[in-house]
């Protein structure tokens, strides 16, 4: 290499992100693989239950209650995938392993 750094290509352009259509469903499934009432999942998040609802109706959770559930989806086995669609860690899983 000639001594210049590479930069990576980001995968995602801040404010491109959406959450999938079906993100009401998908919360559904992430209570369901955590055992969780509805009562549970949102004192897990530190949300008001009624926020789950509105959440589930299609509202979009604010910054810091998407980290905490991003965190919960992440501590059940393919709960990122159930959330987001996809694993977005395992892309850069991928690509260590080359």
């Amino acid at each position: 290499m000639n001594g210049r750094r590479v930069r990576r290509r980001l995968e995602f352009a801040p404010g491109e992100a959406h959450l999938p259509r079906d993100f009401g469903q998908r919360l559904t499934g992430i209570k369901r693989r955590a055992g969780l009432t509805w009562e549970e999942m949102a004192e897990a998040l530190g949300v008001d239950d009624r926020q789950l609802l509105r959440w589930r109706r299609g509202s979009c959770p604010s910054g810091g209650s998407m980290l905490s559930l991003i965190r919960l989806a992440a501590q059940l086995p393919g709960g990122l995938n159930e959330l987001l669609g996809h694993d977005p860690c395992a892309s850069r899983r991928d690509e260590r392993s080359r």
